[in-house]
This record gives C-alpha cells, sequence and structure tokens, in this order.
C-alpha cells in the first residue's frame, strides 16, 4: 500500500532517483519510439530528453508502447465498449479505453493488470477516509467503466459505477437508493445535485474528470456540509490528490513533474511528467496543456509532496436539451467533448455553441 504522506523531501527524492533510473533502463530498450527519441542522449541525461504530448504520442501510438498490440484493432475494441458500454473486454492481460481531455484531442490508455493493481492502491490508499479493513460502498460517477475498479472490489469494498449516458435524474435515484459511504464524481454532476437541493448523504465525497472551479467547491461543500475532495488524473496518469484538509499535493512518490512556466511570479505552469510506474504506454517528459498553480505553501498535514494551489483550464458549462417529452435535460462536460471527439480523429481544437 503505498503511504499516505510523505514527511521526508529526502526520502521522496531517493525514491524518485532509483526509480526514474530503472525505469529510463527499460522503456529504452522496449519502445522502439523512445530509443529513436533519446538518440544520442544518455539515460543521466532524462531530464533533457526531448518533450513529447498527446499529439505525438497518438502519432507514434504503435512503437511507444513496450508491448507489441495491434493498434488499430485496439481501437475498434475500444469503439465497441463505448457504443454497448461494455468496458472489459481485454487484449491478453492489457485493459484499453479511450479518455478526453479538455485539450480536446481523444487519447487511448493501455494497462497491464500489474498497472491496474498500483492504481487500486492508490485508490484506496488516496481514497479510503478509514481502515481498509472496515466496509466501504463507493459510488463512482463516471463516463466508462473500468477492468481498474473491478480490480479493487472485494468482500469488504464494494464499487457502484453510474453511467453518465444515463440520465442525471435516474443516476442521482440509484445513489440514494446505495446508500454509499463515499462519492466520486465530475463537479459539474455534484454541482447538478446541489441545484436539485439533493438529501445525499456520504461520509467523504471526490471531484474527478473535471477541473473543479472553486465557485463549485465553494457550493459543493456548503451544501452537503463536508470537505470536497480531489484526483486530479488523465489518460496519463494520476498527477495529484487532496489530503485530509482538502490540499492538493502532486503524487512525487509515483512521477517526477518538471514546471514549464508561463509566468513563474504568478506561479502558473504547464506540468512535464514523467511518470516511473506506467511501464506498458511510458509517460516521460510529456507536457500536459493544463495550467497548474503552485502554491509555495507547506500543507499543515505535514505532507512534503509539492502543494498546489489550483488547477486552470477551460471553464466548461453544462448543456441544457430539451428532450421529446418537453423536459429538460443536463448534459455534462465531458459527454459534450466526448461526442464532439467521436465526430473524427482529425478534430484537436474546439468551441461547442447551445442555441437553443
Amino acid at each position: 500500500m503505498t503511504p499516505k504522506k510523505f514527511h521526508s523531501r529526502q526520502r521522496i527524492e531517493k525514491i524518485q532517483r532509483k526509480a526514474i533510473k530503472r525505469h529510463i533502463k527499460f522503456v529504452r530498450k522496449n519502445s522502439p519510439f523512445y530509443a529513436r527519441h533519446w538518440e544520442g542522449l544518455s539515460d543521466d541525461e532524462w531530464s533533457k530528453f526531448p518533450i513529447i504530448d498527446k499529439s505525438i504520442m497518438m502519432d507514434n501510438l504503435a512503437d511507444l508502447l513496450t508491448v507489441r498490440i495491434d493498434v488499430n484493432y485496439a481501437k475498434q475494441l475500444a469503439d465497441k465498449a463505448e457504443k454497448t458500454r461494455d468496458f472489459s473486454p481485454k487484449i491478453g492481460p492489457y485493459s484499453i479505453g479511450y479518455s478526453s481531455g479538455t485539450s480536446g484531442s481523444r487519447g487511448m490508455h493501455f494497462v497491464s493488470e500489474k498497472e491496474q493493481a498500483g492504481w487500486a492502491g492508490f485508490m484506496l490508499s488516496r481514497g479510503l477516509d478509514r481502515s481498509i479493513f472496515e466496509r466501504y460502498k463507493i459510488g463512482l460517477i463516471l463516463r466508462a467503466n473500468s477492468n481498474t475498479y473491478e480490480s479493487v472490489g472485494s468482500n469488504r469494498i464494494k464499487f457502484k459505477f453510474y453511467d453518465l449516458m444515463q440520465p442525471l435524474g435516474e443516476i442521482h435515484s440509484k445513489i440514494l437508493d446505495d446508500e454509499l459511504d463515499i462519492l466520486m464524481g465530475p463537479p459539474s454532476v455534484l454541482s447538478y445535485f446541489v441545484d436539485i437541493n439533493s438529501p445525499i448523504k456520504v461520509r467523504k465525497m471526490v471531484s474527478v474528470a473535471e477541473v473543479l472551479e472553486e465557485v463549485d467547491r465553494v457550493k459543493i461543500e456548503q451544501h452537503f456540509g463536508l470537505t470536497l475532495h480531489q484526483f486530479y488524473s488523465s489518460t496519463e496518469g494520476e498527477i495529484a490528490a487532496t489530503c485530509e484538509h482538502g490540499t492538493l499535493h502532486l503524487n512525487e512518490d509515483m512521477m517526477i513533474i518538471q514546471k514549464e512556466w508561463i509566468d513563474e511570479e504568478k506561479g502558473w505552469y504547464h506540468p512535464i511528467i514523467t511518470d516511473f510506474r506506467r511501464k506498458t504506454q511510458p509517460i516521460i517528459r510529456y507536457r500536459l496543456n493544463d495550467i497548474l498553480v503552485t502554491s509555495g505553501k507547506k500543507c499543515p498535514c505535514g505532507d512534503t509532496r509539492e502543494v498546489i494551489d489550483s488547477i486552470m483550464g477551460r471553464s466548461d458549462d453544462m448543456f441544457h436539451l430539451t428532450t421529446v417529452d418537453d423536459t429538460v435535460e443536463l448534459v455534462v462536460p465531458d459527454l459534450i467533448r466526448r461526442a464532439i471527439m467521436q465526430m473524427s480523429d482529425e478534430i484537436t481544437n474546439y468551441i461547442a455553441f447551445q442555441k437553443a
């Protein structure tokens, strides 16, 4: 189990140095793309390796992987899963799927069973509010289910998946019936629950999948009477999570995060991440389009992993669509992004307008 806190920067840096040395050696040997990309640079010069982004990764996906997978077949499998809403099919021991971020372009992820187990450890260490030996019922409001969540489930820990393709009213009713201990979902959905004066009662609530705006955080916390926690994750990795104080800490025990400064005085930067736990689909010197705001402050929890004040990004709005029976249904931002991405693989940027 990954420890929840690191009280020593020296310990974090020691973990990073040891892990990155081993990881770079493995990736250079097993990924044809990275071997070419790093040509002329030694392993010790990893921090100067050429930067990649989502576009470069997707253009070179087959060679970037450290295992030989038919990417075209994987896309067909992922497309079918999107239509059938059955996300359990795998290619051998590898789970696959699509994801889309606020940058617009669609990405794919390939995850081994071992990597799923690591994600399970992350979820449990960062997400549970009590002992792992107690019983939990955890609700996940997400665009797609995952083999990862199935791998975490046990007699004590039960996951309930709520498909965002379903009407939000139906999702809300199911959540009330299931009597959850912990609820994880996009802030736009949690905000909708506030708007309908939801009586949902949980011990812990976690914002996932979308940028959490401060106005939404305050609104949700005041209504439900608890601290709204946050998992900041993407196709490229699990980047940050909140401690018991609600402070967002970078997961520096899992990755190294370099800063490409936008405005150093204001603390704004693009994160360049190197995840030394992702072996199937290595993420090394990968620039995210997100803008992070560094805090520069220490957290009272005692964890020395770096604190970020916020994640800046495009502000998404929910669409209000009229159904055939003249009722209004809300469509969350992730589904809007998803629908646009499915129109064409060539789409990299877009603006969505609701005209009626």
